[in-house]
């Protein structure tokens, strides 16, 4: 939680307040205690869903058609794993009970991608590799290099050229 609040803080400019939008799944609403705790201002905002966009579609055809959205995308989605996996509140933030298709529809996958995620053990015992989506499951770390090899996403060939 202190980083959250350091990094809200280096939003500020020139001696000002930071200011954050911060958007939560709904079994991580109790941070929000934790916050309120250390005082932090917050404001809640909701909106009416005739005034949302359903663009989910438009960005799978998207992240799918591109090579370097795509690898963009499974990088950030890696990211946003490995973070939640280490977050120290585990009680809030906790990556066993993460509903990976909804996170993975956020990066723009109509199924998560299969990504290495080196989980600790709380009693001290040796890391093990959960491969994050693709169906891998719990794996040793031989089991899980060896899936990794047929499981990795292959471009397509693209003659385009683009510059700036």
């Amino acid at each position: 939680m202190q980083e959250y609040i350091h990094r809200v803080g280096r939003t500020a400019r020139a001696g000002g307040r930071g200011h954050a939008l911060l958007f939560l799944l709904p079994e991580e609403l109790n941070f929000l205690k934790f916050l309120k705790q250390a005082k932090v201002p917050l404001n809640e905002y909701e909106f009416a869903n005739q005034k949302l966009s359903n663009v989910q579609s438009q960005l799978e055809s998207l992240i799918e058609k591109n090579y370097y959205l795509h690898k963009s995308a499974r990088d950030a989605y890696r990211s946003y794993l490995q973070s939640y996996a280490s977050h120290s509140l585990k009680m809030v933030f906790n990556v066993e009970t993460l509903d990976l298709l909804r996170v993975a529809k956020g990066f723009g996958f109509s199924t998560p991608p299969n990504v290495p995620l080196n989980v600790h053990s709380s009693k001290g015992g040796k890391a093990r590799s959960r491969m994050r989506g693709g169906g891998g499951g719990w794996q040793s770390r031989p089991a899980a290099e060896k899936a990794k090899k047929f499981k990795k996403w292959q471009p397509v060939k693209d003659s385009r050229q683009f510059s700036r």
